[in-house]
C-alpha cells in the first residue's frame, strides 16, 4: 500500500510564503502611487478599446489623407530622403509663390509609424494620430494635479477621454489632430518652468514647453499663434511685467546671465525641431517665410468688425456644446436649446469660479493654473474674431480640454460650499456630460455600422461639410472590384467625385504601382477599361450629366454608399478637358534627396503634389 506522506512542517512554511505575498500585494495595491497608475491604465485602456473599434473599415479616408498617404508610402518605398522639408499646405490660404506651407513633423510621425509596423496602409499610417490621442491623458491628468485633487482631476480625465468629438478626431489621419497632445505638453513644461525652484530642472521644463510649442506649430497655424500668444501672456502675467521694478529686474545683467542656459535650450530645441523648415527656406530664398507674412497680411473676410464678433459668439457657442455634449451639429439654435443653454451654463458658471478662484489667495502654482485656463480661452476667442465665419470643428481641438476643466472648477466650489448636496449636484453634471458624450458614440458608430450596408443620411460625421458616410472600407471594396475586373494590361479610367479622386488613385497604385489609374477622359486609348464610382442613391446619374448616355453597363456593384460599374462607351469622343486629370506640375516642395543630389525614380513615385 502506497501512502501519502504529509509534512507539517512543509505545510507551515508554505502557509507562511502565501501570507507573506498576499501582506506584500495588498501594501503594493495600497500605494497611492500604484493606484494612479491603475486607474490611468484603465482609463487609457477604455479609451483605447473606443478609438481602435473598427478603426480600418471606418477610417474617414478623403483628399488630404490620401494626399498624405502618398507622400510618406513615397518615402518607405524609396527611402528617407523621400521625405519633404515641409509639411502639409495651410488649407486654403492664398499667396503668391505656391501654398503656404507647415513643418513636416506630420509627416515623419507617418514615416515612424510605417517603418515600426512595416506597412504603408492608410489605418497604419493614422497611428500617430491615435497613439497622441491615449498619450495626451496621463499628460492631461499631471497637468489638472497642478491644482485639482486626484478625483476631480480623474473625473476631468474621463470626460475628456470620451468625449465624442475627441473621439471622432482620433479616428484618422490629419496634421491638426495630435495638436492637444503638444499643446498641452507645453502647457505643462511652462507652468513646472515657472515654479520649479531647481535651476537644473527648469531646463529640461523650458525645452518641454519649447519642443510642444514648436512641434504644435507644425501641425496647425491657428494652434502656432495660439501656443505663442498663451505662453506669451501667461509668462507676462506670472511676472507682472506691467511693473515698471519686474521690467528692471528681468532685463538686469544678473538675472539676463542666470537665463542663458534656458534661452540656449530653446535655441537647441528650435535648431532641432525647425531645421528642415530652416533648409527649405534658404534653398527657396525665403518663399516659405514670405507665404507666412503675406497670409497674415490676407484679410480672411470683409465682413465689419462687429458681425464677425457677433457671429463667434455663436460659433464659439456652438462648437464648445459639441464638445461639451455631441449636439448642436445641426447649426441652428433652434434644434439645440436645451443642450446650447446647458453649455452656456456650464460657460458662466465655470467663467465665475475661475475669476473668483483668481481673487482668493493661493500658492502661485494653482494662481497660474488659472491664469493658463483664462488666457487659454481668451486668446483662441480673440484670435477666432478674424476668420469667425470660416470656423470649423477642427479649430476647436487646441481648446478640447477646456469645458471639462471648467465643470471641474463647477464641482470643486460646489462641493466645497454646499457640501452633500453641492456633490450630488456636482456628480449628476459630471454624469450628464458623460452620458450625452456616449450616447453621441453610440448614435455615430451606429451611424457608421449602417453605412457599410446600407444608403444612410450621414449628419454625424463632422469633420467636413460633405457628409458622405464613405470609408476607408468601402473604397477599398471598390479598389478590388475594379482589380478583379481589369483586363490584362488594361489602363483604368474612372469617374468618382472630386474628394474621392486621390484615395481611389492611391489604393489602385498600392495594388499595382505599375497599373495606368487616371480620372475619367473618354479617349481613342486601345487599352482604356472605363469604370463610374458613384453615390448608390444617384446611380450613374452623374456619369450621364457629364459623359451622355452613350454607354452601357457591362456589370456594377452596390458597396455601402457607393456604386461602383464597369461601363463601355458606344462611341468614344476625345475630351480633352477635365478637372482631375492633371499632369504632374513642379512641386513648390524640396525634399532630403534634392539636398543630396539624388536622382529621382519616377516609376516608383506617387504623384502626391498633383492631389492638391
Amino acid at each position: 500500500m502506497v501512502g501519502t506522506l504529509i509534512f507539517p512542517e512543509n505545510n507551515v512554511k508554505l502557509n507562511v510564503v502565501k501570507r507573506n505575498n498576499f501582506i506584500s500585494m495588498k501594501k503594493f495595491l495600497a500605494d497611492k502611487k500604484v493606484q494612479i497608475a491603475i486607474i490611468l491604465i484603465l482609463i487609457m485602456a477604455a479609451a483605447f478599446a473606443v478609438r481602435f473599434y473598427k478603426f480600418h473599415d471606418w477610417l474617414y479616408f478623403k483628399m488630404d489623407q490620401a494626399r498624405d498617404v502618398s507622400m510618406t508610402s513615397n518615402a518607405l518605398r524609396n527611402g528617407p530622403e523621400y521625405l519633404p522639408l515641409l509639411g502639409p499646405r495651410a488649407g486654403a490660404t492664398k499667396v503668391t509663390h505656391g501654398y503656404l506651407r507647415l513643418g513636416p513633423a506630420f509627416y515623419y510621425f507617418q514615416y515612424l509609424a510605417g517603418k515600426i509596423f512595416n506597412s504603408s496602409s492608410p489605418d497604419v499610417l493614422a497611428y500617430p494620430d491615435l497613439f497622441f490621442s491615449i498619450a495626451v491623458l496621463p499628460l492631461l491628468y499631471l497637468l489638472l494635479r497642478i491644482y485639482f485633487s486626484r478625483k476631480i482631476s480623474f473625473l476631468i480625465l474621463v470626460m475628456y477621454a470620451f468625449s465624442f468629438l475627441v473621439i471622432q478626431y482620433s479616428r484618422f489621419a490629419w496634421n491638426p489632430n495630435s495638436l492637444p497632445f503638444f499643446a498641452i505638453l507645453s502647457f505643462y513644461g511652462l507652468l513646472k518652468f515657472l515654479n520649479d525652484e531647481n535651476q537644473k530642472k527648469r531646463r529640461w521644463w523650458i525645452a518641454l514647453w519649447t519642443l510642444g510649442l514648436l512641434v504644435g506649430s507644425q501641425l496647425h497655424f491657428f494652434g502656432f499663434f495660439s501656443l505663442v500668444g498663451i505662453s506669451g501672456f501667461l509668462v507676462a502675467v506670472h511676472y507682472e511685467i506691467w511693473k515698471i521694478d519686474n521690467i528692471r529686474r528681468i532685463f538686469s545683467k544678473k538675472v539676463l546671465k542666470k537665463y542663458l542656459p534656458y534661452i540656449g535650450a530653446v535655441v537647441l530645441v528650435f535648431a532641432i525641431t525647425y531645421s528642415p523648415v530652416i533648409i527649405s527656406d534658404v534653398m527657396r530664398k525665403g518663399e516659405n517665410s514670405q507665404n507666412f507674412f503675406e497670409a497674415i497680411r490676407n484679410k480672411p473676410s470683409d465682413k465689419p468688425l462687429t458681425d464677425k464678433i457677433i457671429k463667434n459668439f455663436g460659433e464659439q457657442l456652438d462648437y464648445y456644446c459639441l464638445v461639451t455634449s455631441s449636439e448642436c451639429y445641426k447649426g441652428t439654435f433652434k434644434n439645440h436649446k436645451i443642450p446650447a443653454i446647458f453649455t452656456g451654463a456650464i460657460f458662466l458658471a465655470g467663467f465665475l469660479v475661475l475669476v473668483a478662484g483668481l481673487r482668493k489667495k493661493r500658492n502661485q502654482k494653482e494662481k497660474d493654473f488659472l491664469w493658463l485656463v483664462l488666457i487659454w480661452m481668451g486668446v483662441f476667442f480673440i484670435l477666432s474674431i478674424p476668420v469667425a465665419f470660416q470656423l470649423r470643428p477642427r479649430f476647436f481641438i487646441l481648446v478640447f480640454p477646456i469645458p471639462f476643466i471648467l465643470v471641474g472648477l463647477i464641482y470643486e466650489f460646489l462641493e466645497e460650499k454646499f457640501r452633500i448636496i453641492g456633490k450630488i449636484i456636482a456628480w449628476i453634471l459630471v454624469l450628464a456630460v458623460l452620458f450625452l458624450n456616449f450616447r453621441g458614440t453610440y448614435l455615430w458608430f451606429k451611424e457608421q455600422t449602417d453605412a457599410q450596408v446600407k444608403k444612410i443620411q450621414a449628419e454625424r460625421t463632422l469633420i467636413l461639410k460633405v457628409k458622405d458616410g464613405v470609408t476607408l472600407g468601402q473604397l477599398e471594396r471598390v479598389t478590388d472590384f475594379i482589380y478583379q475586373n481589369r483586363k490584362t494590361n488594361a489602363n483604368i479610367y474612372f469617374y468618382v467625385k472630386p474628394e474621392h479622386v486621390a484615395p481611389i488613385k492611391h489604393l489602385l497604385f498600392r495594388k499595382d504601382p505599375k497599373m495606368v489609374a487616371l480620372p475619367l477622359k473618354i479617349n481613342e486609348d486601345p487599352n482604356a477599361q472605363y469604370f463610374a464610382i458613384t453615390p448608390v442613391h444617384r446611380k450613374l446619374e452623374p456619369v450621364t450629366k457629364k459623359f451622355g448616355d452613350t454607354f452601357t453597363v457591362k456589370q456594377s456593384e452596390k458597396v455601402g454608399q457607393l456604386m461602383v460599374s464597369e461601363i463601355e462607351f458606344t462611341s468614344r469622343p476625345v475630351s480633352t478637358e477635365f478637372r482631375f486629370n492633371k499632369s504632374r506640375s513642379k512641386s513648390d516642395r524640396i525634399y532630403w534627396k534634392d539636398i543630396f543630389g539624388i536622382k529621382e525614380n519616377p516609376e516608383n513615385i506617387i504623384e502626391a503634389d498633383s492631389y492638391e
